[in-house]
């Protein structure tokens, strides 16, 4: 079943795929900077950085969807999401342009995707030339909240 989006997504790349995070998720995005390590934490968390006085968790979206660490470059941006009380930083490759999808079909993935992926994908969008898969941003966080408990 599919519902109609009134949405927009911010675009990221993420490896090889087009994520859209809901543009009501985020706060802002900044250029990529080296978190603070900090031990004992699951790999998926890069660490912490510090945004005008608050502490931010940084998330490594690319091991996340792929399984290998980011490597930062010019386009590395840190991508700031508010989950419930708490803000979180997703670091992706590259930010692209607003994705208005207002009117479009919010599709669900098809059943061959595999599992260990659509866990983290509410959806997906066919763009023009292109599928942007939605990102569920609780999701992410929620598997890192889960990590964090058996640690």
């Amino acid at each position: 079943m599919t519902d109609r989006t009134q949405h927009c997504y911010i675009s990221c790349r993420v490896g090889d795929l087009l994520v859209g995070i809901g543009i009501e998720h985020v706060q802002e995005i900044n250029r990529h900077v080296d978190a603070t390590f900090v031990p004992r934490l699951e790999a998926e968390v890069k660490g912490l950085i510090n945004l005008r006085g608050n502490l931010v968790t940084v998330l490594d979206l690319v091991r996340i969807l792929h399984g290998r660490d980011a490597v930062t470059a010019s386009d590395t941006r840190n991508v700031i999401v508010q989950h419930e009380q708490e803000r979180f930083g997703l670091l992706v490759d590259a930010v692209g342009d607003v994705a208005n999808c207002e009117g479009l079909e919010l599709e669900p993935l098809p059943s061959h995707f595999d599992p260990a992926q659509a866990k983290w994908f509410a959806g997906l969008v066919q763009l023009d030339d292109q599928i942007l898969l939605v990102l569920d941003v609780a999701a992410v966080v929620r598997a890192r909240s889960a990590a964090e408990v058996h640690a």
